[in-house]
């Protein structure tokens, strides 16, 4: 974060650390949560807000009203397969190239970006 003017203070590390931790989108209370209160609620929402605004994370919702953030690694472009039972989100990366496509040539609609998330059931739930 120093290259770009922003000091990496502690609480930034912590949060970083987390997030790294994590394999799937989380909410501002399980980054809570995973660094056992050591910083307040309001300093993680914060900088989060900062790491989104420098394009360090990636802020998901997934229509229940709840934000989940996630790191941004090796700028792979992927999507979510959300459990409606219990909650959990897995990530899938795939080609969509085709379905690009099919989208560009029924539409004259200038695509600057996408989210693809799929609802079911995970296989413990299942």
């Amino acid at each position: 974060m120093t290259k770009i003017g922003i000091r990496y203070t502690k609480p930034r590390k912590l949060i970083f650390k987390a997030l790294n931790h994590f394999s799937k989108p989380v909410s501002a209370a399980e980054i809570n949560f995973y660094l056992k209160n050591k910083i307040d609620l309001t300093s993680i929402y914060r900088t989060l807000e900062l790491m989104k605004k420098i394009n360090i994370i990636e802020e998901t919702e997934f229509g229940d009203g709840k934000k989940r953030y996630e790191l941004m690694k090796n700028n792979k472009h992927h999507h979510h397969l959300v459990c409606e039972n219990c909650g959990d989100v897995e990530n899938i990366e795939m080609k969509e190239d085709n379905l690009l496509d099919k989208v560009k040539n029924k539409s004259s609609f200038l695509i600057k970006e996408h989210k693809l998330e799929f609802f079911g059931l995970c296989p413990n739930c299942q």
